[in-house]
């Protein structure tokens, strides 16, 4: 009989023989035959939390997170007497972490909701905790809590979160958003842990694209994180920073040195309005462009404005006199008008009640130097009191004004 019809013959295997080579049935292969390998079936997977129960713990975890991150800011507040808005973004980060570490390092977007809402409302806490203590400065018998400071703080809402507020608020919800990002590594051991693999040919590995990723894949998958959080927080700072220094830059409307043009709020002397205007000025376009008559500018005032003004830093005021001008106040009617070069200037952004009575007056406007003038004059104290200002002083030019929303317009 040839060899390839003798049959298989079944015999006992011990336990120390090799049984790699049998097939389920115990049976060894004939010789030139070949048979693929018995099936392993899978590990089940490991038993998963609820939903329920981890997004519960997740918002009880960050609820309390938030009551201690606005106290915190409340206090920062009121020792420092200075609010950084950066620390919206500390409480973005906050709310990720308590999240993170209550969920047992679980990751998802059930979270990342969970983190940004309780990010909001500790910024919300924040923000009122440090009004409330401001307040009680100047009415020391209103409640922390009363019904009257709820009232103040509620009327309050347009001068407290400018545009930069809602800016840094803006970059703390995304900061909670990120953190509890799953990253690519995670979703697919999560998927080999709930499915069954199929026989086939292997997936090829995706690379990822970004750059700070590929320089990270050699690390641990906890440091990989933290370093994708550094450079993204310091990314949208380095942003921010850049376009206040150099693009542009919000102000809010102290006084009533502007009025009507620009509205500060009651109950300040002179002022028109329940909320100040918040207005944006571009930083670059005197570099390309010069200044004209007219325009409404942002600058540093030179230091005798402190001596004469009692108060000095930055002031929005209207360029009225150009480098090289003669400038001159004549008295008409018991009004103050200006003359440039002996020429009428017409205003008519001024009303009627808000020219001064000052006397007669003359002035040189120095070459490289602007005569900034309020269109409040009763109530400005400008280069009349403290001379012309150097060109290398203009900050910029305000070119819109974005809240009150009543009042949002572009010049």
């Amino acid at each position: 009989m040839a060899p390839d019809a003798e049959p298989r013959e079944k015999r006992a295997v011990s336990d120390r023989e090799d049984v790699d080579g049998r097939d389920q049935e115990g049976w060894y292969p004939h010789p030139g035959e070949w048979f693929p390998p018995p099936i392993v079936s899978p590990l089940p997977p490991e038993p998963q939390p609820a939903p329920e129960q981890k997004v519960g713990v997740a918002l009880l975890a960050g609820i309390t997170a938030a009551i201690l991150g606005g106290i915190g800011w409340g206090l920062v507040v009121k020792w420092t007497d200075y609010e950084a808005a950066i620390l919206a973004l500390g409480i973005g980060l906050l709310m990720a972490f308590a999240v993170h570490a209550a969920t047992g390092g679980r990751r998802g977007h059930e979270l990342q909701l969970v983190a940004v809402g309780t990010a909001l409302l500790g910024i919300l806490l924040g923000k009122y905790l440090s009004f409330a203590f401001a307040a009680q400065d100047v009415l020391p018998n209103v409640g922390l809590f009363s019904g009257e400071m709820l009232r103040l703080f509620r009327d309050a809402l347009h001068d407290i979160f400018g545009l930069y507020d809602l800016l840094w608020i803006g970059l703390a919800a995304a900061a909670a958003w990120i953190g509890l990002r799953a990253d690519e590594a995670e979703t697919e051991t999560d998927a080999a842990r709930q499915s069954v693999p199929l026989p086939g040919p292997a997936e090829p590995v995706r690379r990822s694209r970004n750059p700070v990723d590929r320089l990270t894949q050699g690390l641990p998958h906890g440091l990989r994180i933290t370093v994708d959080w550094i450079v993204t927080i310091a990314g949208a700072i380095a942003i921010v920073l850049a376009i206040k220094a150099w693009v542009v830059n919000p102000y809010r409307i102290p006084s009533s040195s502007m009025e009507p043009t620009l509205h500060c709020a009651k109950p300040a002397h002179g002022c028109e309005t329940r909320f100040s205007d918040r207005v944006l000025a571009n930083r670059f376009i005197y570099r390309f462009t010069d200044p004209e008559r007219g325009d409404i500018v942002v600058f540093e005032t030179p230091p005798a404005a402190r001596t004469r003004c009692g108060a000095g830093g930055t002031f929005v005021k209207r360029l009225i006199g150009l480098p090289g001008e003669r400038l001159e106040l004549r008295s008409e009617m018991g009004l103050s008008f200006v003359y440039i070069n002996g020429k009428k200037l017409d205003e008519p952004y001024i009303g009627k009640n808000r020219r001064d009575s000052r006397g007669p007056d003359t002035f040189s406007v120095p070459k490289g130097q602007y005569f900034m003038m309020g269109d409040n004059r009763s109530q400005s104290c400008d280069s009349r009191e403290w001379g012309t200002v150097p060109r290398a002083n203009l900050i910029g030019k305000v070119f819109a004004t974005y809240w009150p929303p009543t009042r949002i317009s572009v010049r």
